[in-house]
Order: structure tokens, then C-alpha cells, then sequence
């Protein structure tokens, strides 16, 4: 009967270590996708600009 209950805690252990470990690769994942989108809106948002102030210069010297 220990025996049993000793590898039951062992199993139980393993588990947690593996949700954990698993839980930990989707922080660094979500926090890798949320880099990348913050990235991509500032680089939008630069871009954006340069392109709506040359568009915008055109537009007001040509009338």
C-alpha cells in the first residue's frame, strides 16, 4: 500500500511539473504574440504617418 501511494504522489508530481512547464511555454507565447502585435501597431502607426503627411502635401500643393 505505500508503494502505491508513493507512486501516486510521483504521478501527481510529474503532472503538476508538466502543467506548469506547459503553462509557462503559453506566458512566453502570448507575451512573444502580444510583442510582436505592439511592434506591428507602432510600426503601423509610423507608417501611417509619413504616408498620410506625404499623400497630404501632395493634395494641398496640387489645389
Amino acid at each position: 500500500m505505500t508503494h502505491y501511494a508513493l507512486t501516486q504522489s510521483v504521478a501527481l508530481a510529474a503532472d503538476l511539473e508538466a502543467k506548469g512547464f506547459l503553462g509557462t511555454v503559453g506566458k512566453i507565447a502570448a507575451a512573444t504574440i502580444i510583442f510582436f502585435i505592439a511592434i506591428g501597431l507602432i510600426v503601423g502607426l509610423i507608417l501611417g504617418y509619413f504616408i498620410g503627411r506625404s499623400v497630404g502635401r501632395r493634395q494641398g500643393s496640387g489645389g
